[in-house]
């Protein structure tokens, strides 16, 4: 039983290095990109947190800091007796999952949220002995440690994905979810870019699955702006919104 209204698993990174490459087109690059999925990021956590919901991820450094600093915004708001047996039932509003084949290498801001009180980490099991091995730039590693990470992590009682820029692990959180989720929602923030957008040009016609922020028009021609403007406060309140409404129905 959950103590929580509902749950949302995050999908997201910024597309980086040498894999993040091939999401450098023009039809998935965005100007800013660091700053414009921290926002979206920082928004849908304050979102969750102000409704009493739950937060789902695998641990990455480019999420981990930032879900951190915002649920430090709201430590120590929720101290009546329905928290306290949250706290009895490991029932926390961010559950983290973690493969140990990158156990060696977790940045500090990734184990300062696993000792977070709000925080509940997941590890799940190395397969086939796999280890990350920095020193191999560029490549994709440790693939079905990953897998069986997100598994288990998709087999916990969520509501809904939300699709934050990234590169193949959240395409493939995207079709895992929609395997194993048909009849639940997925929203994806396309101004993102990155995996998300090329979702969103691909699967926003299929049912269950919600483009939030298809009516933003980004400016492509004013390149000499240092930021986009785009109000994901607002967008991933929607998303919360949206939720409630298909509860209620």
């Amino acid at each position: 039983m959950s103590y929580f209204p509902f749950t949302i698993v995050l999908s997201a990174s910024v597309p980086s290095g040498e894999r993040g490459e091939s999401y450098e087109q023009d039809f998935v690059k965005i100007k800013n990109a660091q700053v414009q999925i921290e926002e979206a990021i920082i928004g849908l956590s304050r979102n969750i947190f102000q409704k009493n919901g739950r937060i789902i991820f695998g641990g990455h450094p480019s999420i981990s800091p930032l879900v951190a600093m915002v649920a430090g915004e709201f430590g120590g708001r929720k101290k009546g007796a329905e928290n306290l047996s949250r706290n009895q039932q490991e029932q926390k509003p961010i559950m983290i999952f973690q493969s140990r084949a990158f156990q060696k290498v977790i940045p500090a801001d990734t184990t300062a949220l696993l000792n977070q009180a709000d925080s509940t980490v997941v590890w799940t099991d190395a397969a086939d002995g796999e280890e990350f091995n920095p020193a191999l730039k560029g490549q994709e590693q440790c693939l079905q440690s990953l897998a069986l990470m997100r598994e288990q992590m998709m087999m916990e009682d969520v509501d809904a994905l939300v699709c934050m820029g990234g590169m193949k692990g959240v395409e493939r959180e995207f079709e895992l979810f929609r395997t194993m989720h048909p009849r639940k929602p997925v929203y994806i923030l396309e101004s993102t870019g990155g995996a998300s957008r090329i979702l969103a040009e691909n699967a926003a016609n299929k049912e269950m699955v919600r483009v939030i922020d298809q009516n933003i028009k980004q400016n492509k021609e004013k390149t000499d702006e240092r930021f986009e403007l785009i109000p994901y406060a607002y967008l991933t309140a929607k998303i919360i919104a949206d939720l409630a409404e298909r509860r209620d129905r």
